[in-house]
């Protein structure tokens, strides 16, 4: 049967391994030794950073981060940080409660003042050194992210953390560029314009890239003068407590970045509610997303909301069908689809469909899914049992409803852990859930068009509008498809090209607001107006 040849619904298993396997994990395989080592390694080289008594075999439970000092965290019960990877308890972690969530205010409170009324220039010097600490301590914090987050190693060091460093480096150079304005008014008087910052944000993380999302709240909240306190995912929030040490260690005062464990029930609802919080940064779904902008606007608190997406990865005719194909492997199925921007809804030109499948399909037989730790993998695990569930019950309701899938071979996955097989669905109705959800995982939904129009239709037809990717060499079509395309961020002929410097957001159910960029600075400021009146104030009724 050929690659590409569709198969019938509901015959292939997606959990389904040979039990022989080399990429098991079974007890005896080499890999299971492998990963054993590497995994005990990690732990005492690296989450012992986040509390020097982890090398005491009494303290079992990694602690948070509060006023430049570990804390245990005794008002609430520690909770499992599990290892996607072998399905497994990785560390136990420290909560907060309503104690440590008040310490952690009036800590932040007390250190925005110094801060802000600092020079410019000094902050930004702390902020290049935290930079510099995350490079000098970049395997620890990427095999961090692979520990608890599944991310493979590959990718966390050292693509994460550089671009992490860098996203402090670009926030450092943007503390002289606060300035206000002076507005000309009638003679006599003078109007300026200045900016200051909001004084604290709650910044709230999602699990599938730890590190790069804390760095992206982080840094332009401190380099506006902004104290931050930081609730990272429960799943994965290893690093984010080894990145406050790390910036504490380059300087960064006590009480500027405070980081609380804990559940968006518990600690991400009493940072949205709490009133000397002025600003919510969330990055996650777009149904936590509405519930956190409701309760923010009851308090008229600003809210950056970076939430799904559904990106249309288009391929034309004249497309470089070879470099597309690589490009929608990557977007698609990197980070094992767990990705905001991921290319999960594959628009094609009818004329070149099967063409195109039979270079996908050759591509996903060649991806290399296993351990994260190992340096050759490409495609770990999804975070968790309950997300895995999720994906599964999605994919059996795609099956149900008819859908029909590529007949790929299938990978060899190991034994424990929550691995899936990719898979592709073809001639799929655009409005089908599956082209429709954020499914979140190694899901692909194939749609073939005729014409631009349909195309153009097709690609804006979701309720989210995080991103669109367009394949042509028709610089016609690329322009059209930028103006029409209604999503914050357009890709031509490329795919997941980020930089500090360009602002990142969605239009539609994809969020509000925006992070990276200047636009990012003005959204964690507050703009004041200034009136002096240069003479005798003279009453309007008088004249």
């Amino acid at each position: 049967m050929s690659s590409v040849t569709p198969r019938p619904s509901g015959t292939r298993d997606r959990r389904s391994r040979p039990r022989s396997s080399p990429g098991s994990t079974m007890p005896g395989n080499p890999l299971a030794k492998f990963r054993k080592s590497k995994m005990h390694m990690a732990l005492k080289d690296h989450v012992a950073l986040l509390n020097d008594s982890l090398a005491a075999p009494t303290s079992k439970t990694v602690p948070l981060w509060i006023n430049g000092d570990w804390h245990d965290g005794t008002s609430a019960a520690p909770m499992p940080c599990i290892d996607p990877t072998l399905g497994a308890p990785l560390v136990d972690v420290a909560t907060a409660g309503t104690e440590e969530i008040a310490a952690a205010v009036k800590a932040a409170e007390v250190a925005q003042l110094a801060w802000w009324a600092m020079d410019g220039q000094d902050r930004a010097r702390i902020l290049r050194r935290i930079a510099d600490g995350i490079r000098q301590h970049a395997r620890a914090l990427g095999s961090l992210d692979t520990l608890d987050a599944g991310r493979p190693i590959r990718d966390t060091v050292p693509r994460d953390t550089e671009r992490a460093a860098r996203i402090f480096e670009f926030f450092a150079g943007t503390t002289d560029r606060l300035r206000g304005a002076a507005v000309p008014v009638q003679p006599g008087r003078s109007n300026t314009i200045e900016y200051e910052p909001i004084g604290l944000v709650g910044a709230i993380t999602p699990w599938n890239y730890p590190l790069t999302n804390a760095a992206g709240k982080i840094a332009p909240a401190l380099a506006t003068g902004n104290a931050v306190i930081l609730k990272p995912a429960e799943e994965s929030p290893l690093s984010a407590l080894m990145l406050a040490w790390v910036a504490h260690q380059a300087g960064l005062p006590a009480g500027m970045l405070n980081v609380l464990n804990g559940t968006g029930a518990s600690v991400g609802a009493e940072l949205v509610a709490h009133p000397a919080i002025g600003k919510i940064s969330f990055t996650g779904s777009t149904s936590v997303g509405r519930l956190i902008g409701a309760r923010a606007g009851t308090a008229l608190k600003s809210v950056t909301l970076e939430l799904g997406g559904k990106t249309g990865f288009l391929v034309f005719a004249d497309a470089d069908l070879e470099t597309a194909a690589d490009a929608l492997v990557f977007s698609a199925f990197n980070n094992a689809g767990q990705t905001c921007t991921a290319g999960s809804r594959l628009l094609v030109e009818a004329s070149v469909a099967d063409r195109f499948l039979a270079l996908v399909a050759a591509r996903i037989a060649a991806l290399r899914i296993g351990d994260p730790l190992d340096p050759d993998t490409q495609i770990g695990p999804v975070i968790s049992s309950r997300h895995l569930a999720e994906i599964l019950r999605r994919l059996s309701e795609a099956e149900g409803s008819g859908l029909t899938s590529l007949d790929l071979p299938a990978h060899d996955l190991p034994d424990q852990g929550y691995f899936l097989q990719p898979t592709v669905y073809t001639g799929v109705d655009p409005a089908n859930a599956i082209a429709q959800d954020e499914i979140f995982g190694p899901v692909l939904s194939v749609t073939t068009f005729h014409g631009d129009d349909a195309a153009l239709a097709i690609a804006n037809g979701t309720p989210y509008g995080l991103a669109t990717t367009v394949w042509t060499t028709d610089l016609n079509r690329a322009r059209r498809f930028s103006r029409e395309a209604q999503s914050g961020i357009v890709w031509i002929n490329t795919a997941h090209s980020l930089h500090p410097g360009s602002p990142y957001g969605g239009y539609k159910q994809s969020g509000l607001g925006v992070e990276m960029g200047q636009e990012a600075i003005q959204q964690h400021m507050r703009i004041k107006t200034i009136w002096i009146e240069d003479g005798k104030w003279v009453s309007p009724w008088a004249l």
